[in-house]
């Protein structure tokens, strides 16, 4: 892809029927989330930065530079390089590859299905010495219940 790529327009793609088109588009958010300043930029022993000429920087290096600013001073020429910023190339591949899938599912209450029982209804009969029956153990009616001195 040679055209300028926003957020908007990757998004965009990503989401398209094109197979071509969306493969092109991860190639080029790949390019900017796997870019580091030293494929730009390396340092001597002394810590002397050098620039790598613009020839010898790979189409990938050269996606990935957002703004070199060149300024002339008193003690030499100073040279600034701007990368693209990393995060939204790789929080749209996330997405886009559903590594944050899950991760929007964990903010999600979680639903669980709780089956009650009551415990297990025993019907009973109370006979008293007599031999009448004091209580059915059904909880239907009173329960009688006769004292006597012994």
């Amino acid at each position: 892809m040679t055209d300028k790529l926003s957020v908007r327009k990757a998004r965009a793609a990503l989401k398209d029927n094109d197979e071509n088109l969306r493969e092109a588009v991860t190639q080029e958010l790949t390019a900017l989330a796997a870019s580091e300043i030293t494929d730009v930029l390396f340092w001597d022993e002394t810590g002397r930065v050098t620039l790598t000429s613009a020839d010898q920087l790979s189409s990938r290096v050269k996606k990935a530079i957002k703004k070199v600013k060149v300024t002339p001073g008193r003690n030499g020429t100073s040279i600034e390089v701007e990368m693209h910023d990393k995060i939204a190339p790789l929080r749209l591949l996330a997405k886009h590859t559903g590594m944050l899938d899950g991760v929007q599912d964990q903010n999600k209450p979680s639903v669980i299905g709780i089956n009650l029982r009551g415990p297990a209804v025993t019907k009973y009969e109370v006979i008293d010495e007599q031999g009448t029956e004091v209580d059915s153990g059904d909880g239907e009616g009173e329960t009688a219940v006769e004292e006597s001195d012994p």
